[in-house]
């Protein structure tokens, strides 16, 4: 049995995680951008060790830099100039510091993503969607598991062929661009064969058929009914938070980070033409609640973990 987050029914699964995947794109804001990608780089690193912190360096950090880049050279707004590139295009700070937030904003719901492909599987999916979108739900789940079934598949290809001889790792150009296209060839062929197979299966089982019933082992709990009430309660706020633009941001053609407020004092930095307004008391309600919904899933987790060691204990 799972335990933690993943544990949990599927319907506050995926509620959570359509929540935070469309939050982490509404709010530009530094600190919930910095609050969600804090979350979702832990969550995910909990959930996939070593492998999400190779991702997160190999793919995921350069995806930051290059978006950053193209934004700071190719984007012809703002009002303070850093320095002129040879083309005569200049780099302003505010395209600089906005390509940093988009590029955050990408990597955070890309890592959010890798989690949901971890805890959503494609079973959670079919029971929840499979008997009012039978049709929708097996292609989309087919979908999902597409890129980790091919590349299975791909390496499994690859060293059959390099048994035999032709591995596209070497001889000569022409060679390996052969043998590459021979091992493409084979992928295509046998994805195309389990899907009719799959279709075939699917059809002979009465898959979609009015009236037929499916199995499903989830089984709805008072922690999921509890979830499901945290997740709807702070969507509301962080809804209202969106309405009146309690953390709202400006980044172009000056940087103004926090709406006007009537208490606090504001800060200016004329050099970058920064503005920074205190953050409103309704505004820090937000913050608080984006950052429950961002840590959400790791305050469950750490709550089995404690649990499960208190258990162990009293073996």
């Amino acid at each position: 049995m799972e335990a933690g987050f993943k544990g949990y029914h599927p319907v506050p699964n995926l509620i959570y995680f359509l929540s935070i995947v469309i939050f982490s794109l509404l709010f530009k804001h530094p600190l919930t951008l910095a609050v969600c990608f804090a979350a979702s780089i832990c969550y995910y690193i909990k959930l996939c060790g070593r492998q999400a912190v190779k991702n997160f360096f190999c793919v995921l950090l350069p995806m930051l830099v290059v978006v950053l880049l193209i934004n700071g050279i190719f984007a012809h707004y703002g009002t303070t100039p850093i320095f002129t590139l040879p083309s005569g295009n200049k780099m302003t700070f505010e395209a600089i510091v906005y390509g940093f937030v988009l590029g955050l904003s990408a990597v955070t719901v890309m890592m959010w993503f890798f989690c949901y492909n971890e805890v959503v599987t494609a079973d959670k999916f079919m029971f929840v969607f499979g008997k009012f979108l039978p049709a929708a739900a097996l292609v989309f789940s087919m979908a999902l598991r597409f890129v980790p079934l091919y590349k299975n598949r791909l390496y499994i290809i690859a060293e059959a062929q390099r048994g035999i001889g032709k591995d596209y790792k070497s001889g000569t150009l022409l060679e390996r661009i052969k043998n590459g296209g021979k091992i493409m060839s084979i992928l295509i062929t046998w994805s195309l064969e389990n899907a009719v197979e799959i279709s075939d299966s699917m059809r002979a089982r009465g898959y979609g058929l009015k009236g037929r019933k499916a199995y499903g082992k989830f089984k709805w709990s008072g922690k999921d009914f509890v979830a499901v009430f945290v997740i709807i309660l702070i969507d509301i706020l962080l809804i209202f938070g969106c309405i009146f633009k309690s953390v709202h941001c400006v980044y172009n053609p000056y940087i103004v980070i926090n709406p006007k407020a009537d208490f606090g004092k504001t800060y200016f930095v004329n050099q970058l033409n920064l503005t920074l307004n205190p953050t409103s008391f309704f505004g820090i309600i937000t913050l608080i609640a984006f950052t429950v919904l961002c840590f959400l899933p790791l305050i469950i987790e750490l709550k089995e973990d404690i649990k499960w060691n208190r258990l162990k204990s009293k073996i």
